[in-house]
């Protein structure tokens, strides 16, 4: 008889030690794209460096203005559907993305972003606390990265146009 219960002793104790309380996956849903906010990004463009803050407003309209090289401080660029206003120091013009490569990053950059929010053909995986979004653009496959709690972006990376961009600095808009 004590065999019997040793036995059945050693059963339920192997039975509840596999029986681990598991933590409930945390939402599988990515946090809500603000409708507006303001970052500032730290770019490398082939082998160009710069930095800019990028502000998008609730209408779908962002915005670019470049900080670093000192040189390309006084540029602004505008990008509202799928067109961009150019502003340097004062002057305007309305370009053709692809006859001004500065303003491409931009462009890639904000387009990406735009099909995120509008869910334009994007795979989307959440793991270890980032959202990740793949999608397809202009120049080729690109990944956009947020974080899962607060919905911050953290990155955004374009292969095919040699492009990375590091947001920090992120703040929501009302």
């Amino acid at each position: 008889m004590k065999k019997a219960l040793y036995v059945c002793a050693v059963l339920l104790f192997f039975i509840t030690a596999g029986c681990e309380k598991q933590a409930a996956p945390k939402n599988q849903t990515p946090p809500p794209i603000p409708a507006a906010f303001t970052a500032k990004l730290d770019v490398k463009f082939g082998d160009i460096s710069m930095t800019a803050s990028l502000t998008k407003n609730a209408s779908d309209d962002y915005t670019v203005q470049m900080l670093t090289p000192e040189i390309m401080s006084p540029l602004a660029l505008a990008y509202k559907d799928g067109g961009c206003t150019v502003t340097y120091d004062g002057l305007n013009f309305e370009t053709d993305l692809n006859r001004f490569p500065q303003s491409e990053f931009g462009g890639l950059l904000t387009c990406a972003l735009s099909d995120i929010e509008h869910g334009i053909e994007i795979e989307t995986m959440i793991s270890e606390g980032t959202v990740t979004y793949k999608g397809n653009g202009e120049r080729g496959i690109y990944t956009v990265k947020r974080n899962a709690e607060n919905g911050a972006w953290l990155e955004f990376s374009a292969e095919g146009a040699q492009l990375h961009v590091v947001f920090s600095e992120y703040k929501t808009s009302q």
